[in-house]
């Protein structure tokens, strides 16, 4: 995928992904178009706002911007001064600390959710110490996950040393990972996640995975895939 661009996703037009890089590892933000003037974006990063402005210049519709959890806001600042208009949510517990960063007006999620098309739905996955939102879309080839930092997606370790390093000191690549910083870090009760993950994975059977580190992952053995990898990493 080229870099600071935004692309629709195969098959699903209404869902854009940018991916960006932030350091040396790729990272993804997404769009999602509900209707012609009402926009919702996932973890906005700073390097895809000018590809942004040139796909849909002057755009003064609506605009929810989704933190995903607590880390993930370093590009909002510029997204809300470019378009001051938009509405920023959170969940209740990254909210916390997000306003210590200089982000105010936030709407919780659980109370305030923006109006999503009936096929979309946000997943609150418990035992994340930042808070983490995904969002799940009910599709005709399966589910399509939208995640944060719970699994990442790294098909070969980096070219570059020191992030091959850190790839293989930190269990990130290659391939789809619950990576050491996730086991150790962002989650703060494993066996919560795991019985939840394992549980929404049998209902929703996602077929797509677009994590927030890594690349897309598009395959009907994705559902079975996530099952084994919780269950042997957590």
């Amino acid at each position: 995928m080229q870099r600071n661009k935004w692309f629709p996703l195969k098959d699903n037009d209404d869902i854009w992904i940018g991916q960006y890089i932030v350091p040396n590892f790729a990272s993804n933000s997404v769009a999602l178009r509900f209707a012609v003037d009402d926009w919702l974006i996932y973890s906005p990063g700073e390097p895809l706002l000018a590809d942004w402005q040139a796909h849909w210049p002057e755009y003064q519709g609506r605009l929810s911007i989704v933190m995903p959890n607590a880390y993930h806001y370093l590009g909002v600042h510029a997204w809300q001064k470019a378009y001051p208009q938009a509405y920023l949510y959170a969940s209740e517990k990254a909210a916390k600390r997000l306003r210590k960063k200089g982000l105010a007006d936030i709407r919780l999620l659980e109370k305030q959710s923006p109006e999503l098309p009936a096929e979309y739905r946000f997943l609150f996955p418990p035992g994340h110490r930042g808070g983490d939102i995904w969002i799940s879309k009910k599709a005709a080839k399966g589910a399509i996950w939208i995640t944060c930092d719970s699994f990442m997606n790294y098909p070969r370790l980096s070219n570059q040393p020191i992030a091959r390093m850190l790839q293989r000191m930190l269990g990130t690549a290659p391939g789809i990972r619950i990576g050491e910083v996730i086991r150790w870090f962002i989650l703060d009760n494993r066996t919560a996640f795991k019985h939840w993950a394992l549980t929404q994975l049998q209902a929703d059977q996602p077929q797509t995975l677009i994590p927030s580190h890594g690349e897309v992952f598009m395959g009907p053995q994705l559902s079975a895939e996530l099952q084994l990898l919780v269950q042997q990493r957590l």
